[in-house]
């Protein structure tokens, strides 16, 4: 067992996952605890995007982690999104903004769970509070989580907490929060080099539901339209990844982040779909109007619903 207390966020890490492991690393080493970051899984184009601007140096990949060893958990509370081996690992703590999960613990740990639209967001205030001064790199980092869960205020998770915040990051960051944040999304969004398999894994989350299982995945884009010219393709492996995994349901989220709406395709019951949504699921997809977060829009009706 190592001694040094690893800080990982969940399985398939979107940005928030990564710049929040290191920025609650870095909070952690300056209280004098010895702290690294790690990741679940590979980096999408938008958090290697955040990275290279500020100079940060990804988080070693962890498949499993040890038993004993000490781990803090950051934007996830759930077993299935964590880390393999989180069962025999000694849990310290957790920083999220998700609804409660299943998690269990053997002793009290630090736990804090705040309704914001980033997990950054919460750390900034912890950091404020312990008087912590925050470089550059590290504002940068948490900035541009903050961008990317709220889609640069766009996402009905957005607080005035989250705007606050990213004003204040990108004084410190030394940065045009508005300018950099769409040239991260536009980074993000870029789909030429990936295969219908990839996206329907792209910042994919598990849930559990009174019969088992169902996956949400998420792909954020300018322009919905060369990836839904590829919806038979993408429904083929919702249902193979779908039975691979014995997945009640299978969900992908196509979200325009400049409409402001989800395509939401699926393979399971469309009945429980339709009525999750009040909507008609016909041929594997519904549209959701004015949908962006998967967190407040989708997974609660889909969880209700199965």
């Amino acid at each position: 067992m190592e001694n040094i207390i690893w800080v990982a966020g969940h399985k398939s890490p979107d940005t928030d996952t990564i710049c929040s492991a290191l920025a609650c690393a870095y909070m952690l080493e300056q209280e004098g605890k010895a702290a690294v970051a790690v990741r679940a899984g590979e980096l999408n184009k938008e958090t290697q995007y955040a990275l290279a601007k500020f100079g940060a140096a990804a988080p070693e990949l962890k498949t499993e982690i040890p038993a004993g060893q000490p781990i803090m958990l950051v934007d996830h509370n759930e077993s299935k999104q964590a880390i393999d081996g989180l069962k025999e690992a000694d849990v310290v703590g957790l920083v999220d903004h998700h609804r409660l999960g299943d998690l269990e613990t053997e002793k009290p740990i630090f736990m804090l769970i705040e309704p914001v639209g980033c997990t950054a967001t919460i750390l900034l205030a912890l950091m404020r509070q312990r008087g912590i001064e925050i470089p550059p790199t590290i504002a940068g980092l948490m900035l541009s989580a903050i961008i990317s869960d709220t889609l640069l205020f766009r996402s009905p998770t957005c607080t005035e907490r989250d705007r606050q915040a990213v004003e204040e990051l990108a004084a410190i960051a030394g940065v045009d929060y508005a300018e950099y944040g769409m040239e991260m999304l536009r980074a993000g969004a870029d789909i030429s080099d990936l295969q219908p398999a990839d996206m329907v894994q792209t910042d994919k989350k598990e849930f559990a539901v009174s019969n088992g299982t169902i996956s949400i995945a998420q792909l954020s884009v300018m322009d919905t339209a060369p990836v839904l010219a590829q919806k038979e393709a993408l429904l083929r492996e919702l249902e193979a990844d779908r039975a691979a995994h014995s997945y009640e349901a299978s969900f992908l989220m196509v979200t325009d982040i400049l409409e402001e709406g989800t395509q939401l395709l699926f393979a399971g019951d469309a009945a429980k779909v339709a009525a999750a949504f009040a909507a008609e699921a016909a041929d594997g997809e519904v549209y959701l109007p004015g949908v962006m977060s998967r967190k407040k829009q989708v997974a609660p009706p889909l969880l209700g619903a199965f």
